[in-house]
C-alpha cells in the first residue's frame, strides 16, 4: 500500500510539473480554481492600495502595488524605467516568490491601465528569465463574478525568498534599434490612442506631439474586449495585426509614452500570437522625444502644437533668474 501511494504521489507531482512547464500566457478563472493556495503557484494581485486588497482578494494571493512597490522607477526625470537586476530580485523575493514558482498575475479592474500594468509585470518576469508565468484573463473581476469562487480578506505577512534571475536582453529595444527599423526592415507599433498617435493630443512624458516615423498605430483598446480586462480571441487578434499590415517576419518593436501601454502590445504579439523577435522599447517617447535630433512625425500638424513648441523655445531662451 505504501508503494502504491508513493507512485500516486509521484504521478500527481509529474502532472503538476508538466502543466507548469507548458504554462500558457493566459489562464482563466476555471483553470485557476483548483490551483489556489498551492505552494508552487503564486497568485500576484495588483492593487491600488493595501486596503483594496484587504477587503477582497483571491485566497492565498500576494498583494503588490505597481507604482509603490518599485516595479518601475524614475531616473534623471525619466519615469517608468526598469529598475536594476538586484532591485527587482529584492522586490520579488520580498513577495515570497522564487524563480521556480509558477506566477499568475491578476489585474484588479479598477483603472484604465490595469491590464497594461499586469502586462508590464509579466514583461519584467520575462526580462528576468522567469519561465512559468501567466496573466488571469478577465482579471479579479472575472473571479468575483463566479459566486462559487472563494474570496479572502485581511493581510498575511509573507515569508521572503531568495530570487535569483538571469537577464534576457533579447526582448528590450533601445533607440538605436528604433533607428534601424526606421531605415531598414521591421515594424514599429505605437500602442497609444489614435489621438496621441495623430498628434491631436499629447501627454507627459512625451515632450513632442505625434509619433515616430514609419510607425503603425494599434491602440490597446483594440486588443481588449470592450476596453475591459479580457483579451480578444486569438483569431481576432491575428486579424487585427494582419489588417494593420504587420507580419511575423522582420521583427516588431512596441512603444508608447513611457513603456506601460506598449507592454500590452508586446504581450499580445510575443506571447499570444508568438511573433518571433518581438521587443519592447521600454524607454519609449519619454526618452525619444527629449532628443531633438531624433525624428518625430506630427501627422495632423495642428497649430496648437506649433504654438506650444514656440512657447517652450522662447521660455528656454530666458536668462536664469
Amino acid at each position: 500500500m505504501f508503494v502504491f501511494k508513493k507512485y500516486i504521489l509521484f504521478f500527481l507531482v509529474l502532472i503538476f510539473n508538466f502543466n507548469v512547464v507548458n504554462a500558457t500566457p493566459l489562464v482563466n478563472k476555471d483553470w485557476l480554481k483548483d490551483k489556489i493556495c498551492n505552494d508552487n503557484i503564486k497568485v500576484l494581485e495588483i492593487h491600488r492600495s493595501k486596503k483594496d486588497y484587504e477587503l477582497a482578494h483571491i485566497p492565498c494571493s500576494i498583494f503588490t502595488n505597481f507604482y509603490a512597490d518599485g516595479w518601475r522607477e524614475t531616473r534623471k526625470k525619466m519615469p517608468l524605467l526598469m529598475p536594476s537586476k538586484s532591485t527587482l530580485e529584492a522586490l520579488i523575493g520580498s513577495l515570497g516568490i522564487s524563480i521556480s514558482d509558477y506566477v499568475i498575475i491578476v489585474a484588479p479592474g479598477l483603472g484604465k491601465y490595469d491590464m497594461a500594468e499586469a502586462a508590464s509585470i509579466y514583461f519584467t518576469f520575462k526580462y528576468l528569465g522567469h519561465k512559468n508565468i501567466s496573466i488571469l484573463n478577465g482579471g479579479l473581476k472575472s473571479w468575483k463574478e463566479d459566486w462559487d469562487n472563494d474570496i479572502e480578506t485581511g493581510f498575511s505577512v509573507l515569508e521572503e525568498k531568495v530570487y535569483k534571475s538571469e537577464i534576457n536582453n533579447n526582448i528590450i529595444a533601445n533607440k538605436e534599434d528604433i533607428l534601424k527599423v526606421i531605415s531598414k526592415n521591421g515594424y514599429l507599433i505605437d500602442a497609444r490612442s489614435s489621438d496621441m498617435y495623430m498628434g491631436i493630443n499629447s501627454s507627459f512624458p512625451s515632450l513632442r506631439s505625434g509619433t515616430i516615423p514609419n510607425s503603425i498605430n494599434i491602440p490597446n483598446d483594440w486588443l481588449l474586449n470592450n476596453d475591459a480586462l479580457s483579451f480578444q480571441k486569438k483569431d481576432d487578434l491575428e486579424k487585427i495585426f494582419t489588417y494593420s499590415g504587420i507580419s511575423k517576419k522582420d521583427g516588431q518593436i512596441s512603444f508608447c509614452n513611457a513603456g506601460l501601454e506598449s507592454a500590452l502590445s508586446w504581450f499580445v504579439m510575443s506571447e499570444i500570437l508568438k511573433f518571433p523577435n518581438n521587443k519592447l522599447y521600454e524607454s519609449s517617447l519619454a526618452e525619444w522625444s527629449t532628443d531633438n535630433s531624433l525624428p518625430m512625425m506630427d501627422i495632423m500638424n495642428l497649430s496648437k502644437n506649433k504654438d506650444s513648441e514656440k512657447e517652450i523655445d522662447s521660455f528656454s531662451m530666458k536668462p536664469p533668474e
